[in-house]
């Protein structure tokens, strides 16, 4: 999906925002509206690597480490949004012009959707309308279970979504989905 922002969007600066924006739900596991709500000062740099400070439901506050995929897309878009990451309250994402020039208003949660529907389609993933088209969540829970399937343990999981209950997390991520793969498979003396 992520190659599919390349063919279809219609300028180098689209291009970089939409791949962005993909990644920080697919890389970080963030909602639409984390997304769409991100600040530049809500990418931070500490310890030699690059953080996510986000605020989900609740009101809740998490610490996600950027991952590098994530933090080179970022750095591309906000090259060429003229943003600074690290610094202000300028929002991340926000709408273009025809002509691809940023134009400082946020998107919004509806717009991060339907962009998400029309790549799914193009990628051949999903119908572009209907219930059974490519949402914002799919690609949070793509993120969990893709740590889950490449070994993160489910606390590591569950922190990086901000669930307060590991049963949603399970959910996430299908861990009672797969009957030949339970606990009791794993028990040996």
């Amino acid at each position: 999906m992520r190659e599919t922002v390349l063919l279809a969007a219609r300028n180098d600066t689209k291009t970089a925002r939409d791949r962005a924006l993909l990644d920080c739900m697919l890389f970080a596991g963030l909602r639409c509206a984390e997304a769409a709500t991100l600040k530049t000062g809500d990418v931070r740099p500490e310890a030699g690597r690059w953080w996510l400070v986000v605020t989900g439901k609740g009101q809740k506050t998490r610490k996600i480490k950027v991952h590098d995929t994530l933090y080179k897309s970022l750095a591309t878009w906000a090259e060429h949004a003229g943003l600074a990451l690290g610094a202000g309250d300028l929002p991340i994402f926000c709408n273009l012009t025809k002509a691809g020039k940023p134009t400082g208003n946020p998107l919004d949660s509806s717009v991060i959707g339907r962009l998400v529907a029309e790549y799914g389609n193009r990628a051949g993933l999903a119908p572009l309308h209907g219930e059974n088209r490519l949402a914002p969540h799919d690609l949070r829970r793509t993120c969990a279970r893709n740590a889950y399937e490449n070994g993160a343990k489910l606390p590591q999981i569950q922190a990086l979504l901000g669930h307060s209950d590991v049963k949603t997390t399970m959910i996430y991520i299908g861990a009672d989905d797969n009957p030949d793969d339970t606990a009791i498979d794993y028990v040996r003396y």
